[in-house]
């Protein structure tokens, strides 16, 4: 109950009444995706020889581009751009129902007469979708993207067939066509991924189903280890391990990035300070994402950290990979910048796989980068990696950095690396990714006169 005498209650007014419409759009999307579910189990069961039917799912902005226009435009207009966006698509429902499944996406059962009916259908669809929305007088592009699901080849429950089909959707936004195809080969891999975006916060909040391995990092002109970089382990309940590879892409799709970073750097910063305090004056290097890059808050966020833990800035490494893209440049370059004034180190990791390599030692403040290892596991029997691995040491040291060789499998790649003036080696030659206290353990008795 609202107390009306008091001086906020037209802001507790409005709060409660925004609660409510929340509450109440979040009741109306559940009830049409249920609604669609329920179509899709009908059309399933179809015999219908003369026409195809199809499941579609419009994803009317994908999540960085509805992330990049909140940020830029605030809530209101983003909600604006909804609605006429979706009074655009009014078009769909003139032959069949459209279902909101979700606040970007809608979707429908399509029953085609034949070819020519259904690539008019998806032509009109693509072609509403491809204009930008003028809003308030300005038009502002939108990456939408179509998903569909041929029912009459399809097999699996209709909720498996929904999620498969927005998943399509997703990759139709970052296809240069706008629309990808359900594969149904593929079906039980959509039901993976779907399931680990799922169970990831629960997997957050969940004792040890999320871990850290360390290996260690080789200084080649001491041989002394001066870091450990962390690796993410997840024990999923049901599906056993999953790498990284696979989860991170995923995770990265939604908002838990954030609280996924901040997680494996809280573990890994309270380890390192514990080892600190055990005289092991030991480095850590940690992978972020480059969304983490665009949080405005995140270098605050590393501090405070650190603080806490009583861990100098100097002792934390920041990885970012350059394989992957980084939407906003400007705003990576700004949290780099806070990071290295801090005091962390930055690396740029993955180096020399990407399409962007050499220009991100121009773009981003770093102290080093780290040479791939898919060119460091070619190196002994291949002239040309041999010199391209040479030449980026070279450039890496005349821009006063440092160089991190990833993925060293044996002795003979130690020295050659050695002999070329690479700074340090990390890979299996020296240790595999273990645990911590097996870590500290191996560390204390290969390098006790490195305390």
């Amino acid at each position: 109950m609202i107390d009306h005498s008091h001086p906020g209650a037209d802001t507790l007014r409005r709060n409660e009444a925004a609660l409510e419409t929340a509450v109440k759009g979040a009741s109306q999307l559940a009830q049409e995706r249920t609604l669609l579910l329920r179509e899709i189990t009908l059309a399933t069961q179809e015999k219908a020889q003369e026409r195809q039917i199809f499941l579609i799912v419009i994803n009317l902005a994908d999540t960085k581009n509805y992330d990049e226009i909140i940020r830029i435009f605030g809530y209101k207009l983003a909600d604006d751009l909804l609605s006429i966006r979706l009074a655009d698509m009014d078009f769909v429902g003139t032959r069949q129902t459209a279902y909101r499944v979700g606040f970007w996406s809608v979707g429908l059962i399509f029953r085609a007469r034949n070819k020519r009916d259904y690539d008019e259908e998806l032509d009109r669809m693509l072609s509403v979708l491809a204009k930008p929305v003028i809003c308030r007088g300005i038009p502002v592009a939108i990456k939408a993207g179509v998903g569909i699901c041929d029912l009459m080849k399809a097999s699996g429950s209709a909720e498996d067939l929904l999620q498969a089909t927005y998943l399509a959707g997703q990759a139709g936004a970052a296809s240069p066509l706008g629309v990808a195809e359900c594969s149904y080969d593929s079906t039980v891999d959509h039901r993976r991924a779907f399931l680990l975006i799922s169970d990831a916060a629960h997997s957050l909040a969940t004792p040890y189903e999320f871990s850290l391995r360390y290996q260690a990092r080789v200084d080649l002109k001491t041989g002394k280890c001066d870091a450990a970089e962390c690796f993410l382990r997840w024990r999923h309940p049901t599906l056993g391990t999953v790498m990284p590879d696979e989860f991170i892409p995923l995770v990265e799709m939604t908002g838990l990035i954030r609280e996924l970073t901040i997680w494996v750097l809280t573990a890994s910063i309270a380890q390192m300070s514990s080892w600190h305090a055990l005289g092991h004056q030991l480095k850590v290097c940690v992978k972020i994402s480059s969304k983490n890059l665009e949080e405005e808050d995140f270098t605050q966020r590393v501090a405070a950290l650190l603080e806490n833990h009583k861990l100098a800035p100097e002792f934390l490494e920041l990885e970012f990979s350059e394989r992957r893209s980084v939407p906003d440049i400007e705003s990576a370059r700004a949290r780099l910048r806070e990071l290295r004034d801090l005091g962390v180190n930055i690396s740029i990791d993955d180096f020399g796989t990407g399409t962007n390599s050499f220009g991100a030692l121009e773009s981003f403040t770093a102290n080093a980068v780290k040479i791939d290892r898919r060119l460091i596991q070619s190196i002994v029997d291949n002239p040309r990696r041999q010199a391209l691995v040479k030449s980026m040491i070279r450039m890496a040291h005349d821009l006063d950095m440092y160089v991190v060789a990833e993925g060293v499998e044996s002795p003979a790649m130690l020295e050659m690396l050695g002999n070329w003036r690479c700074d340090y080696a990390e890979g299996f030659v020296i240790n595999r990714p273990i645990p911590a206290e097996a870590f500290i353990e191996w560390y204390a008795t290969r390098f006790a006169s490195a305390k």
